[in-house]
């Protein structure tokens, strides 16, 4: 599978992969690659399968998205590389040091522990389906209909910016929402453990949010052996939107390291 990506910054630098969370695409690290390329680095952006404008297909999972990973590094010729991953692009990014440390210089995780999660987005991305896309004349229609089920304002524009316009100037997903959610137990499910990548890992959580309990330390520690933990104070899970210069700042402090 060749995945659709965003290249910021000299390709002879040391390279970094950067992984969207659910319903996400390549687009929301633009910010953040921005800067951390000046300081060097090469920041490629990723649309995971079924996500923007890479493929669809019928089946997701974390072992298979990190082998869609490896694949772009090798089309990209990158031996080695980093990771920084959000939500669903944590555990990707993960489950590729896992599979792949030989090849992972460096994993961050932002708001995402190795464990399963219920699937309390299920319920979004179902109403997504709900909308006839055939009678959206414009996006504030689209958005008016998804109110009915998603009265979070902020939620509802996130959601909205896979809408896009098709050729015939009718209105489209850009995700695949079939396959997402026919692959929802494998999206919630946690990181297989047994394994252990011992090199160096952030995970970086926001106080807000709940996603890295303390009570799951003890299993991150576990597989990644070499981890350290920061916690953004004021931020949620969106924590490279709630808080961006303190992320991008502890990104390139911890990718800078030796």
């Amino acid at each position: 599978m060749i995945l659709n990506y965003r290249v910021f910054g000299e390709d002879r630098r040391p390279a970094v992969f950067f992984l969207h969370g659910l319903l996400g695409n390549a687009d929301n690290w633009t910010s953040t690659c921005r800067e951390i390329a000046a300081y060097g680095f090469h920041c490629i952006a990723v649309d995971q399968r079924n996500h923007g404008s890479s493929p669809h297909c019928a089946e997701m999972s974390y072992p298979l998205m990190a082998e869609d990973l490896a694949g772009l590094a090798d089309r990209l010729s990158i031996r080695e590389f980093s990771l920084v991953g959000h939500s669903m692009g944590g555990k990707t990014a993960m489950e590729t040091a896992l599979r792949y440390p030989d090849r992972v210089s460096k994993l961050i995780a932002a708001d995402m522990a190795p464990v399963r999660y219920e699937p309390v987005f299920e319920k979004y991305i179902k109403s997504l389906k709900l909308i006839d896309l055939s009678r959206i004349e414009k996006r504030s229609d689209a958005e008016r209909e998804l109110e009915k089920n998603v009265p979070d304002r902020t939620l509802r524009l996130f959601f909205l910016t896979n809408l896009r316009r098709a050729e015939n100037d009718s209105y489209e997903w850009r995700i695949n929402l079939d396959g997402i959610i026919n692959s929802f137990d494998n999206i919630s499910a946690a990181v297989e453990g047994g394994r252990r990548f011992t090199g160096p890992a952030l995970f970086i959580r926001g106080s807000e949010s709940d996603y890295v309990k303390d009570g799951y330390l003890g299993i991150i520690g576990d597989m990644f052996s070499s981890y350290e933990l920061l916690t953004l104070e004021g931020a949620g899970h969106w924590i490279h939107a709630d808080r961006p210069e303190l992320f991008r700042a502890a990104v390139i402090e911890f990718l800078a390291g030796s």
